[in-house]
């Protein structure tokens, strides 16, 4: 394993998916969330554990780039790899977590759509930036 790689990795991947996160979470999908306040914790109380959000992306970010490190093949290596990886990765979490939540949470549909179309879209980005970071370098003659 290449460990200035793996590294550059994490922390890209780390600020990446923190920042999709934000733009989803606090932007795109914020009038669904203020009509359904009823089903979240209070800001303050969320505001207060956000360090619980930082642990949660640093620890995606962390094991996304082991697994990817572990079983990318370098002859195929590079952005298209990447993309298929978080496709893979995307649907392996965010499928399943999708008909958990329909099951538990008083969520509406719609949300739940969102959450899974935006979820594989973040998985995507990730893993294309992850392949563009492991892509081999061009033979040189």
């Amino acid at each position: 394993m290449n460990s200035k790689k793996f590294w550059i990795g994490v922390v890209a991947t780390f600020f990446v998916y923190g920042i999709l996160q934000f733009v989803i979470h606090g932007w795109m999908l914020r009038n669904m969330y203020d009509a359904t306040a009823h089903l979240w914790k209070e800001q303050a109380v969320m505001q207060s554990r956000f360090y619980g959000h930082l642990l949660a992306d640093f620890l995606f970010a962390l094991l996304f780039c082991f697994i990817y490190v572990k079983g990318y093949e370098p002859p195929k290596a590079g952005v298209a790899q990447g993309i298929r990886y978080g496709l893979y990765m995307g649907l392996f979490v965010q499928l399943p977590m999708t008909f958990t939540y329909f099951a538990v949470f008083n969520a509406p549909g719609s949300l739940l759509v969102w959450w899974l179309i935006y979820g594989l879209l973040t998985y995507i980005i990730c893993g294309g930036i992850l392949g563009a970071i492991y892509k081999p370098k061009a033979a040189t003659s």
